[in-house]
Parts: C-alpha cells; sequence; structure tokens
C-alpha cells in the first residue's frame, strides 16, 4: 500500500465528512476528490463505515495514561485527552459521533476504534488508584470510568458542542472524586482554577 495515495484519501474523506456528513458521503465522491478509482478505496477499507471511521482515527494519537501520583490531576490529564480545537479534529469527530446515534455499524466501529483507547484512560487510573489504595477495592471501576466518556460524547452528539476545560474539571471534581470517594479540592484551591 501507497502511505501518500491513503492520506489522499483519508483527507478526502475528511473534507466530505466535514462538507457533506457521514450520511451524503459516498466512495464515489472519496475518489472523485482524491483523483482515485473506487477500486483503490474498497482495496484499503471495504465500506463507507470503515473508511469514515479510519479518516477520523487518523487525526487522532491516544496519550499515555497519566501518572502524576496525584489522583485528580491524571483524572484531569485523562479528561483532557477529550479536549480538540474548533478545526477539522473536531469537525470530522463531530459528523461521526452525530451519524453514530443512527448507524449502529458505525456506532460500534467508532466506540473500538475512538472511544475504547481513551475510555481505557479513565479506568486504567482508577484501577491504579484502587491497587495503590487511594480509593476504595469495592469502587465499580469499569462504571466510573465510562461516566466522563459518556458525558463527552452526550456533549458533542446530542449537544453539538465542544467539550472545554471546565467542563473537565467540573466533572473531576464534582463527579468522579465523590463517585470513588475520593475528596475534592478545597474552593479556590489553585486546583480547581485551570
Amino acid at each position: 500500500m501507497n502511505a501518500a495515495i491513503d492520506e489522499e484519501l483519508l483527507r478526502a474523506a475528511q473534507d466530505l465528512l466535514i462538507e457533506e456528513g457521514f450520511e451524503r458521503l459516498t466512495m464515489d465522491a472519496v475518489a472523485r476528490r482524491a483523483g482515485a478509482s473506487k477500486a483503490t478505496i474498497y482495496r484499503r477499507w471495504p465500506s463507507k463505515t470503515a473508511l469514515a471511521v479510519a479518516a477520523a482515527v487518523a487525526l487522532f494519537s491516544v496519550p499515555e495514561v497519566p501518572d502524576t501520583g496525584d489522583l485528580r490531576e491524571d483524572l484531569v490529564l485523562c479528561g483532557r485527552a477529550y479536549l480538540h480545537d474548533a478545526g477539522r479534529r473536531a469537525h470530522v469527530l463531530a459528523a461521526v459521533i452525530t451519524a453514530s446515534r443512527y448507524d449502529p455499524a458505525l456506532r460500534e466501529a467508532a466506540r473500538d476504534a475512538l472511544g475504547a483507547p481513551y475510555g481505557g484512560l479513565f479506568e486504567h487510573v482508577l484501577s491504579r488508584a484502587v491497587d495503590r489504595g487511594l480509593i476504595p477495592e469495592g469502587i465499580d471501576v469499569e462504571t466510573v470510568a465510562e461516566v466522563f466518556p459518556a458525558i463527552a460524547y452526550q456533549r458533542v452528539a446530542a449537544r453539538g458542542l465542544l467539550l472545554v476545560d471546565d467542563d473537565v474539571t467540573r466533572v473531576v471534581d464534582n463527579v468522579l472524586l465523590p463517585a470513588v470517594g475520593a475528596p475534592r479540592p478545597t474552593t479556590g484551591s489553585a486546583r480547581t482554577a485551570r
């Protein structure tokens, strides 16, 4: 496979996702935009869903699991991995997430390729906190780890909004830390003003 052709095809798919949305994205349109054949696309991605997810994934890199030694800071850093400026990445992600509400195959593919790696950040940090004795062993880590990703999904897909840093700190301080029985930062501390 030729990496330059792959990049051109993914860029064309990204452009069309931004301009037309997933529903109107076609392999023909991507082929025309990239100056390639449909056969070239199908050799790389067997379906429109696979192409759209690959186009979105190409814009993201999953950060490493943070380990600052401070549970709150690690959770905030996990949440900040969900922050995106209002540029290309955010528009492509919004197109995929919005369409995934109505397309089960797209939803599953996007969850596996985009959601799981980011959601895994929270689960890893929370499991490690249990191992270190920072939070009680009886905490349902898997469920708590799904809270932030669910809020992020709802904000983007249902409300069409981008997450901002204040959203991250509010969810960590007012939802996640209380859910795991960890102390919340005191009002007015440097930790709440970010």
